[in-house]
């Protein structure tokens, strides 16, 4: 098994977060987490391509105002401002360009612990089927998320930066589609400037994260830690979160 890249028609960054090898030497499922740019350029066929891959939900990340239609009626759609509109945590991490890279990350789930709690919320108590979850450019709010979701389940950090790198490799793809920069040149080198490449600073962030220690101090009930922990149950539980 390895990782999927999903040719879906309206989308240029959207990948299966199934198949990533985990330090126990198993691989991370299929069909149950998609990450992806905005989907609002999908055709029907790739909404019937995306039914295939078992998606029932999907969990917009953005921001009120930056939210867009077109999600089909038989696929639950749940928003959920992932950034936030605390501008005294934002407007540093604006300044000097951390906000569109992994720089932000440790930040966020320490200063922001919620805005991240509300996504595992949604995603925990979702209806069963896979869940599509996307911000804009399916980059870095989805690549937060990724995160998290993947230390739950121990993915390997090479495999865990690899999968954040993608999103690079995409930014061609994605500017054709959106007929718009994705900015990749002047991410790296807001990244260069803190001493980092993309995936130097994607795997500090990883492997920085004590996950069992943030789900506590961000108040994640059981049911959460448990969707979590299980990727929503399609997986044995170990009984604790990874560290």
């Amino acid at each position: 098994m390895s990782q999927l890249p999903l040719d879906i028609p309206g989308l240029a960054n959207a990948r299966d977060l199934g198949g990533l090898p985990r330090r126990d030497g198993s691989v991370t499922p299929h069909g149950v987490f998609i990450r992806s740019d905005a989907p609002d350029l999908v055709s029907s066929e790739g909404w019937n391509l995306l039914r295939e891959h078992r998606v029932t939900t999907v969990i917009d990340l953005r921001r009120p105002d930056e939210r867009t239609t077109g999600v089909p009626d038989d696929i639950d759609l749940i928003a959920v401002d992932l950034d936030g509109d605390e501008r005294a945590f934002w407007e540093p991490l604006e300044a000097d360009g951390r906000w569109g890279t992994p720089l932000y990350y440790g930040p966020h789930l320490t200063d922001l612990p919620h805005r991240m709690a509300g996504v595992l919320q949604a995603i925990a108590t979702a209806r069963p089927g896979g869940i599509l979850f996307h911000c804009a450019a399916g980059w870095d709010r989805t690549g937060l998320v990724a995160m998290i979701l993947l230390r739950a389940l121990d993915v390997t950090t090479e495999a865990a930066r690899r999968d954040y790198a993608t999103s690079f490799a995409n930014a061609t793809r994605m500017e054709a589609l959106r007929s718009r920069s994705q900015h990749a040149e002047e991410r790296r080198a807001v990244l260069t400037r803190f001493g980092h490449t993309p995936e130097s600073a994607f795997a500090d962030a990883y492997e920085s994260l004590d996950l069992e220690e943030w789900s506590r101090s961000a108040g994640l009930d059981r049911g959460v830690v448990v969707a979590l922990r299980t990727w929503r149950n399609s997986v044995p539980s170990r009984g604790r979160n990874p560290s």
